[in-house]
């Protein structure tokens, strides 16, 4: 079976689609998932009143305590996780990334899995030059410019050993699915 980790940081960008896309992963392919939030991510997708969505979705949600509870990031920095995709990162978590912070489940769990030889791949919510339109918790249309130090970051982000960005959502579906045929 392959095993797919997903880590979720504080940003309800892409929130819905992720969800849709973990229960087709899960219902139509021989998929284990397991789903990580960060504290801020937990909140967010409590606060866009996505929890019982996701966790209807997902058989496997965990929240962070601390960034090593649960301990997620041995068992991926030795590979026990055929894939890691964090979707949607958070613009405050690329920041970490770049800059060695690992102080939550998520950013501790990149940096140990890239520590221990593995790729990570990640899709960053504020990654454009130009303004995103995301949505408000209501589902109404929300605007939002990306700043400079967002874009600088995105760049060092790139630049970093590995880590992939995903620069399009629709890529997420279309790697998984590479990976799975891969390891058949």
């Amino acid at each position: 079976m392959f095993k797919l980790m997903w880590g979720i940081t504080g940003t309800g960008y892409v929130l819905q689609e992720s969800i849709d896309l973990m229960k087709e992963l899960q219902d139509n392919f021989n998929i284990d998932l397991t789903v990580i939030l960060s504290k801020e991510g937990s909140a967010v997708v409590k606060w866009y009143k996505k929890w019982l969505a996701l966790t209807e979705a997902v058989k496997k949600v965990k929240v962070e305590k601390t960034p090593n509870i649960p301990f997620y990031a041995g068992p991926l920095q030795i590979g026990n996780y055929d894939l890691f995709i964090a979707c949607p990162v958070s613009a405050n978590s690329v920041a970490k990334i770049v800059y060695g912070i690992a102080d939550t489940l998520i950013t501790n769990c990149v940096a140990q899995a890239i520590k221990g030889g593995q790729i990570v791949y990640v899709f960053p919510s504020d990654q454009d030059t130009e303004p995103i339109v995301t949505s408000r918790p209501d589902g109404s249309p929300l605007i939002l410019k990306i700043r400079d130090v967002e874009i600088e970051n995105i760049k060092r982000l790139n630049q970093m050993e590995g880590i992939v960005v995903i620069k399009k959502f629709e890529d997420i579906r279309k790697l998984i699915l590479q990976k799975v045929k891969e390891k058949s």
